[in-house]
C-alpha cells in the first residue's frame, strides 16, 4: 500500500436552493478529514469520472455524472450534523473568496430540548453557494469515513517477551 494518500478534490453543485446554481471545489485529505473549500467553477460543466475526485450535487438528473446525490427530506439531518461536528473540530477551510458562502451564517438556534441544541437553517438566507459548501463537507467526510474503513487497523505486537508492556493499564473513559 502507499504510504502517500493522495488529496480528493470535492466538486460539490448546488441549483435546488436561493439564487444562481453555485459549484464550488474543495480538496480533502483522507487521512485527516480536513477540507478547504477553495474555489468557484462554472456549475453547467459536465462532471467526468475520475478516481481523484468525488461529484456531489442535489440536482443529479441534470448531469450525467455524479458520485453522490443529496436528498434534503432524507439527509439535511445528517448534512447538518456533519458540517457542525468538522466545524467544532477544526476541519473546514474556506478560501476568503469563498467567505459569502460560510455555513455558520445561516444557521440559528431553533430550540433546547433534552438532547442540547437543536439548530436550523435560515430558510431565508440559505442560498446555493451555502448549500455547495455544505455538501463539499459532506462528501470530505464521507471521504475520510471511507479511508478510515479501508485502512488496515494498526494491532499491537504481543508477541514480545517484555513484561513491563502497560497495554493492559491504558487510561479508559466513557
Amino acid at each position: 500500500m502507499n504510504d502517500q494518500v493522495k488529496p480528493v478534490v470535492i466538486d460539490a453543485r448546488a441549483a435546488a436552493y436561493a439564487g444562481e446554481a453555485v459549484r464550488v471545489l474543495g480538496v480533502v485529505l483522507p487521512t485527516s478529514g480536513r477540507v478547504v473549500i477553495k474555489k468557484q467553477a462554472s456549475w453547467k460543466e459536465q462532471p467526468v469520472p475520475s478516481d481523484s475526485t468525488v461529484v456531489v450535487t442535489d440536482t443529479p438528473m441534470i448531469f450525467d455524472y455524479w458520485d453522490m446525490s443529496f436528498n434534503e427530506s432524507e439527509q439535511m439531518k445528517e448534512v447538518m450534523a456533519v458540517y457542525n461536528e468538522a466545524q467544532r473540530s477544526g476541519l473546514v477551510g474556506i478560501e476568503d473568496a469563498l467567505r459569502r458562502y460560510e455555513p455558520k451564517d445561516v444557521i440559528q438556534l431553533r430550540k433546547m430540548d433534552e438532547r442540547g441544541q437543536v439548530l436550523d437553517f435560515d430558510s431565508m438566507g440559505i442560498t446555493n453557494g451555502h448549500m455547495a459548501v455544505l455538501l463539499a463537507i459532506w462528501a470530505a467526510r464521507k471521504v475520510h469515513g471511507g479511508y478510515i474503513m479501508a485502512t488496515a487497523p494498526i494491532t499491537l505486537d504481543d508477541s514480545s517477551n517484555d513484561k513491563e508492556s502497560d497495554y493492559g493499564l491504558m487510561p479508559f473513559s466513557i
